[in-house]
């Protein structure tokens, strides 16, 4: 109890500290002369848990990686005692520096009721005093760490860490579809929902409290809502022959595809299904809608020119589509970063090999993501601060999800070994 209220009495006294001069500049990640920061975590201390600090430890170790934000150090090249404490007088920030570290991660992991809670403080090696300290808490060992690392990448580079969000994506095979959600690592998979009929596209609402599939119960495709808490499944839209259904920012419209005859529509309806009113109406395939993070615009697929492409449209519908890609013949899966910058999706090339492109709103600017990486890396999804896509992949000749930067440079291979993976798409951070 002693300990406990000193360090509380610590963390209010370091409150002004890191709010001021002790708070290192933030990190401009999308600054040319960008440098992953060279960052140490040591082993986490335990209070009677051991294999829940060390798993904490690991995966704080692979969230600091996998953002591409840091140089995780190897802990095989430490030099300091590994038992040092929570405050600066008793850490070693020589032997630190020594190794390489810029930052240095301290936690005390110890069980609080049914509950997992870290005493976490972050130093600056190189000024030898702490930028943060906090008190965070979660049901298992691998949520803590999350949390942790999100709590490091915002104190780097002020925006909201990722961690603690899922990806939810749909698993096929055996004549069964499943909903699965992932940690943003591919761990720790989840079955939420099993069918015998097909599921296609799912899609998060803003609070994360329920998911958007198009779903075959009925006998053709309609929107339904998978509702997380008591797991009910209700149908959504009021249409009939929709898909791909998407919530608008606020959470208050869906987006959707419809298709009458040969003709497909971007509509939009209200939450509750009312309202429902046609966004296009070229006699062509309009489909796959996104919303822009104001809620304003919507990109969609068409192939109204003779090839599938990408344009932009109010969505209300008024005034003219407006085309965006006009590089390659078939351009599909739009989906518009958080940040509204920028548009990531799939095209085809002429060897019938599918990569992830990226396209900027303004300009049309366009970036290729992966390239000679397998046959087919499709269907991107961002993260929620828009720092990073997921997408599903080949490559190796299993099917696995990818987490990439938005230039490619840095991409790793995520969730192998679950099965057939689609449609993976990345839901808020909740807490």
């Amino acid at each position: 109890m002693i300990r406990r209220l000193a360090f509380l009495a610590a963390a209010l006294a370091a409150t002004a500290l890191t709010a001021s001069a002790q708070t290192p500049p933030a990190l401009v990640v999308d600054s040319p002369n960008f440098r992953p920061v060279p960052i140490a975590v040591a082993d986490f201390l335990a209070e009677g848990d051991d294999a829940a600090a060390a798993e904490a430890t690991a995966v704080v170790r692979g969230d600091l990686a996998l953002s591409g934000f840091f140089q995780v150090l190897d802990p095989k090249g430490f030099l300091a005692d590994p038992g040092e404490g929570l405050s600066a007088s008793t850490v070693k920030f020589a032997r630190w520096a020594d190794v390489g570290a810029d930052g240095l991660a301290r936690a005390r992991v110890h069980r609080d009721g049914a509950d997992l809670a870290a005493d976490f403080v972050l130093f600056e090696v190189r000024a030898g005093r702490e930028s943060l300290r906090t008190a965070l808490r979660a049901s298992e060992p691998r949520a803590l760490g999350h949390r942790i690392a999100d709590a490091i990448v915002a104190q780097y580079t002020r925006e909201p860490g990722m961690f603690s969000s899922h990806i939810a994506t749909v698993r096929r095979g055996g004549g069964i579809w499943d909903l699965v959600l992932l940690d943003v690592d591919g761990r720790s998979p989840r079955v939420v929902l099993s069918e015998k009929n097909i599921l296609m596209t799912p899609a998060w609402k803003p609070d994360g409290s329920e998911i958007l599939l198009t779903s075959w119960r009925s006998g053709r495709p309609e929107i339904w809502s998978f509702r997380l808490s008591d797991r009910t499944f209700r149908r959504a839209v009021p249409v009939t022959n929709a898909m791909g259904g998407v919530w608008s920012p606020d959470g208050k419209r869906i987006a959707f595809t419809a298709t009458e005859g040969s003709n497909s529509d971007v509509w939009v309806v209200n939450a509750d299904g009312s309202s429902p009113r046609k966004v296009t109406r070229e006699p062509a395939l309009d489909l796959s809608p996104s919303w822009s993070p104001d809620g304003k615009r919507l990109a969609f697929v068409s192939d109204r020119a003779g090839t599938p492409q990408i344009y932009l449209v109010d969505a209300e519908g008024n005034g003219s589509p407006r085309r965006l890609t006009f590089q390659g013949n078939y351009n599909q899966t739009p989906q518009w970063s958080p940040r509204g910058d920028l548009l990531a999706f799939t095209g085809r090339d002429e060897r019938k090999v599918f990569d992830v492109f990226v396209v900027a709103v303004d300009g049309g600017k366009i970036t290729r993501i992966t390239q000679d990486q397998g046959r087919t890396n499709e269907e991107p999804s961002w993260s929620p601060n828009g720092r990073l896509l997921v997408f599903k992949t080949d490559r190796g000749g299993t099917p696995a999800l990818v987490i990439s930067d938005p230039r490619g440079d840095r991409q790793t291979v995520v969730g192998a070994g679950q099965g057939e993976l689609t449609a993976p798409v990345w839901g808020p951070v909740r807490r």
